[in-house]
């Protein structure tokens, strides 16, 4: 009876643990929240590129389309927001080629924004792009948080509040940073994208994603 209430209570310990790293931490208002039931989301699709199938947000990248910047057109949110993704990344293909999935932020255009991306080798990097020129603000290799089973799925969220971009891997703050805010009105999406150029890819999976604003 006692091994019975002990493994019950470990269950229930990994169940509520599981659940604190999803997209439901997030602080404020929501503003957007898509789980891909349908495509009515107000995303940039590409046509069998990037798509809705539901339940999931479905990157396909071969060696037409080896990145995938998809942003909401309908809806857009100020400097200060939440920003939250599940994803489920496939195992890297090769030592040399990376599956990678970002949320993007702070934009006002697809010439210029921000970006949190992870790898599929558990790297997080800080990426802006300006006038169509990236530039590597920061890289996490190896981020212990990350899950690497190919079933996996991988919360990824990033905060910008006050002037701070903070990024965080599985509810675990990885790097805060502080950074320059734009005004106005800005936009928000994702972005996918393997290192080169192949087909034969596996699909990345978006299972959710959410955007707040407050506190």
């Amino acid at each position: 009876m006692l091994r019975g209430i002990v493994y019950t209570a470990f269950v229930l310990h990994a169940f509520i643990s599981t659940a604190a790293f999803a997209c439901d931490v997030q602080i404020g208002k929501v503003i957007y929240e898509d789980t891909f039931t349908d495509d009515s989301g107000g995303w940039d699709f590409t046509p069998n590129a990037a798509t809705v199938k539901p339940p999931n947000f479905v990157f396909n990248l071969d060696s037409k389309y080896s990145n995938i910047n998809s942003q909401v057109l309908t809806f857009h949110t100020t400097a200060d927001g939440d920003y939250c993704a599940e994803v489920n990344l496939p195992k890297t293909i090769a030592p040399d080629n990376k599956y990678n999935f970002a949320i993007s932020f702070w934009a006002t255009n697809y010439a210029n924004f921000w970006m949190v991306m992870l790898s599929s080798d558990g790297t997080l990097t800080l990426f802006s792009k300006a006038n169509n020129v990236w530039q590597t603000i920061l890289s996490i290799p190896g981020a212990p948080a990350f899950k690497p089973e190919p079933d996996a799925v991988n919360v990824l969220r990033a905060t910008t509040i006050s002037g701070k971009i903070s990024m965080y891997l599985n509810g675990q703050l990885e790097k805060a940073i502080r950074a320059q805010s734009p005004e106005g009105s800005l936009r928000f999406g994702m972005y996918a994208q393997i290192d080169k150029a192949v087909d034969g890819t596996t699909p990345i999976l978006v299972k959710s994603y959410k955007v707040t604003i407050g506190q």
